[in-house]
């Protein structure tokens, strides 16, 4: 039986069976629980997950939490038809526990892209990641695991102003700068911050292998192109619209791992490295939002043109950051992880997928001749 990738995505999943080739025979036979499994992150780890329990015959099996296990197969229908794969209808702050014995919980669920879109509450996110996260440890103690990634963020640091020259200063592990507690509109960073504290407790008392996995901004196919990310505002606008619009000036500065690269990054976390450290996890090759812009009309719809209004920075759930760039020197040392795809080819390979989803034969053909 073979394990087909999603369409146009096969050399994406060649490079990360080739990058984890170390990794996969440690998950054989074993059992995983995972929170967060339908969304951006999982539906990236699962086909992966998927292709490679079939190629190397790992006889892995995963366990997937979920609201909505009906609206994840209408999107991945050849996971929910897997044997290998069981969704778990439930909510990460109450679900009941499922039976059996469980090795490793990725522990990724946290209020989704479009709740946090949508305007959500700052207390029921706090109280969804930490309540959650409490669930989730409590269950792993139950079933006695070994290892637990829990993927944390970058907006565990307090934000940050560069200099008037542009010049940035990437994030490292190390800094202990945190958000303040008096602006709800840190209520991510200050749940994620609680959240890594509940994990870094089970982890001691409990003896688990624990991966803490901050992670930054990312770019790749499944991706939402319809909510807060600019870049995926930018690629929907070069695909769809008559122009690519910045509302800002244009000056924050951002970068982007690949989601085929995060793969492997959140499986070196889940596998290797010292327990407990915290572990950047993004690109450090830093591009103005101004630039990311034209970047993406110059590779998608060079004859568009790009208007930066200069509006006031507006982020959505989230405290202003005009840089927000990691310091990935641990991971590139430790556990030899690197940015292996440069931005250019992962915008490509997003535009590729999003122009590939659409109904419309004749548009999708232009479109797809169009990504240079």
């Amino acid at each position: 039986m073979t394990a087909a990738p999603p369409n146009g995505l096969n050399a994406d999943f060649e490079q990360i069976l080739a990058r984890a080739a170390h990794l996969w025979p440690r998950l054989a036979g074993k059992s995983l629980f995972i929170t967060g499994g339908t969304g951006f992150f999982g539906r990236w780890l699962l086909e992966a997950f998927r292709i490679a329990n079939t190629r190397h015959a790992l006889n892995l099996r995963v366990t997937v939490l979920t609201r909505d296990p009906a609206a994840f197969g209408r999107k991945a229908p050849a996971i929910l038809a897997d044997p290998a794969f069981c969704f778990v209808a439930g909510d990460v702050r109450d679900f009941a526990f499922p039976s059996g014995h469980f090795t490793h919980v990725i522990h990724a669920a946290t209020t989704s892209a479009h709740e946090t879109f949508a305007g959500e509450d700052p207390l029921r996110k706090f109280d969804t990641l930490v309540g959650g996260t409490r669930r989730v440890l409590d269950f792993a103690a139950e079933r006695g695991i070994g290892n637990l990634l829990f993927t944390s963020s970058g907006v565990v640091y307090q934000p940050l102003q560069p200099p008037a020259d542009g010049s940035h200063t990437p994030i490292p592990e190390s800094s202990l700068l945190a958000p303040p507690t008096y602006d709800p509109a840190t209520a991510l960073g200050q749940a994620k911050r609680a959240a890594e504290f509940l994990c870094a407790c089970y982890a001691e008392r409990y003896g688990w292998h624990l991966g803490i996995a901050r992670c930054f901004s990312f770019v790749g196919p499944f991706l939402p192109l319809d909510i807060h990310y600019a870049i995926g505002n930018f690629i929907a606008q070069a695909l769809r619209a008559e122009r690519i619009v910045v509302n800002s000036d244009g000056k924050a500065l951002r970068s982007y791992l690949y989601a085929g690269d995060l793969v492997v990054w959140l499986l070196a976390l889940l596998l290797d490295g010292k327990s407990g450290q915290p572990c950047n996890v993004g690109s450090d090759a830093a591009i103005s939002i101004g630039d990311l812009a034209h970047l993406v009309r110059d590779l998608i719809a060079p004859y568009k043109p790009v208007n930066i209004l200069g509006k006031s920075a507006n982020a959505v759930g989230n405290p202003v950051r005009n840089a927000y760039i990691p310091d990935i020197t641990l991971a590139r040392n430790t556990l030899g992880l690197d940015v292996w795809t440069d931005l250019s080819s992962a915008i490509r390979s997003t535009a590729r997928y999003a122009a590939n989803q659409m109904i419309d034969e004749e548009t999708k053909e232009s479109l797809q001749q169009s990504i240079r």
